[in-house]
């Protein structure tokens, strides 16, 4: 007896907490409160989808019964219990759609009656539901390598009509395991993505999922790795001459990398600075006019492959220069003899062609100046002297190409009138 008056507290207190009978009477423990004589459901049929499963049951046209009370089951949840899920509070439904279920989970159902008072049958017996299971992802994806800066990805488009995109997702080698989405693709028919603004010779690892139309997303498909096309490699031995007059030429072997269709030349004036751009050259040989004699630079060439990507430039450079000036003569004597000058010298270098004699004197405050051209030999006799006046002489050396050296150092010879004699 005092069980009973324990159990009718509950209830009302039960009753008063809710402010509504309807949902349910709880014994102390915090279980529904069971009434042995309402009718309870039998043959319970269901129909399951990917994230949601149909529940049909018999009516019970019975007037002691208000509705219907559904609790399920999640075998994976943490709470190994039976939780209610909704109530029908009409004795006539017979139809219930429990949806956002997760795809290929297995799902207990059972269901009770319940009264005016909140009271309830006792369960239906369970009822054990398998969601349909989520769809596989592409079956074929192919990742394009050796792309300029980017990868580009296609698959095969999915069969199922309930996909409307793609998520595609990369890692890296290093970090494998780290995925991260790259991009949506929407569109079933959509079979393409093009990474770009990627570095040169990198590896990236790929992977594609489904977006179906609720919303869900698949697993993901096999994943497939790819590498971007890295820099062609530079030419090799680069070399500058030394010996030409007023240019410089360069030669190298030509890039190993087989598609390279031409190299940049870079110049510089130091060997430690900036490399200017100085020429696009198809070969392997480049001549760099200067028009300076003695001129120095500094040379590094790279190789440009048919997609634009070019080569790192070398970290060495070769030095080149233009021929510089022959050695200015010594002049070895300086005498006048029958009112002539005579001027011998030697060379310094083996370079000579010929040579131009400079003369020069005063006359008043006007400096004159005088050039024998192609003088042959190491000897010069100036015959065309004006008594009086003295005369300076400098011997310049030309070689084959005519360059001129340096003019030597003077000599100064004087003609003496005849009253000087």
């Amino acid at each position: 007896m005092k069980f009973w008056i324990r159990t009718l507290f509950y209830a009302v207190l039960a009753m008063a907490a809710t402010g509504c009978a309807t949902k349910g009477v709880m014994t102390s423990t915090g279980e529904p409160e069971v009434k042995p004589q309402l009718p309870t459901v039998h043959s319970i049929r269901h129909i399951s989808a990917m994230t949601a499963v149909g529940l049909e049951w018999q009516m019970i046209p019975d007037l002691s019964i208000e509705g219907y009370r559904i609790y399920r089951l999640d075998p994976n949840g943490e709470e190994k219990k039976l939780k209610r899920i909704a109530q029908i509070d009409d004795r006539y439904s017979t139809h219930y759609v429990d949806t956002k279920l997760e795809p290929g989970t297995e799902y207990i159902y059972q269901m009770s009656t319940y009264d005016k008072e909140g009271y309830e049958s006792r369960q239906s017996p369970p009822v054990h539901v398998r969601t349909a299971p989520m769809i596989h992802s592409v079956s074929f994806v192919r990742a394009i390598t050796d792309l300029p800066n980017r990868i580009k990805l296609i698959w095969r488009p999915h069969q199922d009509l309930r996909v409307v995109g793609y998520v595609i997702e990369r890692a890296t080698v290093s970090q494998p395991e780290k995925w991260e989405k790259q991009a949506e693709i929407k569109n079933r028919l959509s079979a393409e993505y093009m990474d770009r603004n990627l570095g040169d010779g990198e590896v990236y690892i790929y992977r594609v999922r489904c977006k179906l139309c609720n919303g869900l997303v698949t697993g993901p498909s096999q994943p497939v790795k790819a590498i971007t096309k890295p820099l062609p490699m530079p030419p090799s031995d680069l070399q500058a001459t030394q010996d030409l007059p007023k240019a410089i030429r360069l030669t190298w072997k030509p890039s190993p990398t087989k598609d390279v269709v031409y190299y940049k030349v870079y110049r510089a004036p130091f060997a430690i600075g900036f490399y200017s751009y100085r020429a696009k050259v198809e070969g392997t040989s480049f001549e760099d006019h200067i028009g300076e004699d003695g001129k120095e630079y500094y040379y590094k060439v790279t190789a440009v492959d048919k997609d634009g990507l070019e080569s790192e430039m070398p970290e060495a450079p070769v030095v080149g220069a233009t021929l510089g000036k022959p050695e200015a003569p010594t002049v070895t004597a300086a005498k006048i003899a029958f009112n002539h000058a005579i001027i011998t010298w030697e060379p310094v270098d083996h370079r000579a062609d010929h040579y131009n004699v400079i003369r020069t004197h005063w006359e008043g405050l006007t400096k004159r100046k005088k050039i024998f051209t192609n003088v042959y030999g190491t000897k010069f006799v100036d015959n065309s002297m004006t008594p009086g006046v003295k005369y300076t002489y400098r011997i310049v050396e030309v070689d084959a190409h005519g360059i001129e050296s340096e003019p030597s150092k003077p000599v100064e010879l004087y003609l003496p009138k005849p009253e000087e004699k």
